[in-house]
């Protein structure tokens, strides 16, 4: 909220807005407190300065908050807003509003929006509308207009005080990193793997990544990745475990080239990737695999390699990008800043000239006997 908007009068406040959180049953509570403890981490650790946060159904409030945090980064979040706090008393919201008048007066029209979560309150949401709305038209002469006004000042009356802001601020929603398990992400340097990982971290997921690396560089730009991934799990740790390539080939991968195996090097390579990540699954108690595939998008994505290269393992796998354009997913990948990370050249995979597209299983395990990988 810019100058204009946020009167410095009154005590500032954030209110958090959760979202799937507010579906659970029996167990809401913790996802709740879940989320309230990563608020913490994360203003703690960004250095803002606020005096405590409380939990109101549906909503957790960040008290005397100095300075606007970026609550994006908080999964779990589905909106917020910066917002006046004063007492819960009638006469002081009366007073409270003028401060918005300077912003209003400078809109084209504008509507007051009460909801009260608290229904002892009087009076009810539509008068404390019609009042306030007919005070502020009638000190700055601004129209008031209900659909699609220019400025929309929205009041809250909570339990305990009043809020009134005029913003809210989107963020990605979902659940606390961690809250739903372990899951290992096979990762590469590549566009769509981390938005995958995000995606699952979303929801509620803390990710074991695996990468199978190709060269020195790769691992690095792998580990960058990593670090951006971890700016989302409130402090918790993303391990990151790093495998050559010519290990889970034994050696045998650039033999391929050049022979009528060549074309199946894609779909070995993705066999060979779930049977090792199969493994990690085991020895990190994790729950099944993430990975970045989307349908038809390369040659190793159609849905036959697909069937076929999954049953290198014995778990879930989970592929969130599946039916996603590449456009969908390059945005989302700048906006949680992997975008320019992937798109750094550094030394990587050779694919084959005329890769395979439509390998059935019953091929594949020809392909594997005859070259010694199974």
């Amino acid at each position: 909220m810019n100058d204009n908007q946020c009167p410095r009068r009154g005590g500032q406040a954030v209110i958090v807005r959760y979202g799937e959180i507010s579906l659970k049953g029996r167990n809401r509570s913790q996802f709740e407190l879940g989320l309230k403890n990563d608020l913490d981490w994360f203003l703690r650790q960004n250095g803002h300065s606020f005096s405590s946060i409380s939990m109101q159904r549906g909503r957790i409030y960040i008290h005397g908050c100095i300075g606007l945090p970026d609550l994006e980064k908080v999964l779990g979040v589905y909106s917020y807003s910066p917002a006046l706090e004063i007492p819960r008393d009638y006469e002081a919201l009366k007073n409270a509003s003028a401060g918005f008048m300077p912003a209003i007066k400078k809109s084209a029209h504008f509507r007051v929006s009460c909801q009260r979560l608290d229904k002892h309150f009087t009076p009810d949401s539509m008068a404390v509308e019609k009042e306030i709305g007919a005070i502020i038209a009638e000190r700055t002469g601004t129209p008031v207009r209900l659909k699609d006004p220019a400025f929309e000042l929205h009041i809250e009356i909570g339990q305990r005080h009043i809020y009134l802001f005029s913003e809210k601020i989107s963020a990605f929603g979902g659940f606390p990193v961690g809250s739903a398990g372990k899951l290992v992400s096979l990762i590469s340097g590549g566009i769509d793997s981390p938005v995958a990982t995000f995606l699952m971290m979303k929801r509620g997921v803390w990710p074991v990544l695996l990468h199978f690396k190709v060269s020195e560089a790769e691992a690095a730009k792998v580990s960058r990745l990593r670090d951006r991934l971890e700016a989302f799990s409130a402090g918790r740790k993303i391990k990151l475990i790093v495998i050559p390539r010519a290990e889970l080939f034994q050696g045998k991968f650039s033999g391929l080239f050049g022979t009528r195996l060549e074309p199946y090097v894609c779909v070995l390579c993705k066999y060979l990737m779930h049977k090792k990540a199969s493994q990690m699954v085991k020895e990190e108690g994790a729950f099944g695999i993430i990975t970045g595939d989307n349908l038809a998008q390369v040659a190793s994505q159609t849905l036959k390699n697909l069937l076929a290269q999954r049953r290198g393992s014995d778990c879930p796998v989970y592929s969130p990008l599946i039916a996603y354009e590449k456009i969908e997913t390059m945005a989302l990948a700048r906006r949680i800043g992997t975008y320019d990370l992937s798109i750094e050249s550094v030394p990587g995979c050779t694919p084959p000239r005329n890769p395979k597209t439509g390998v059935k299983l019953e091929r594949l395990l020809k392909v594997l006997e005859e070259t010694g990988l199974k």
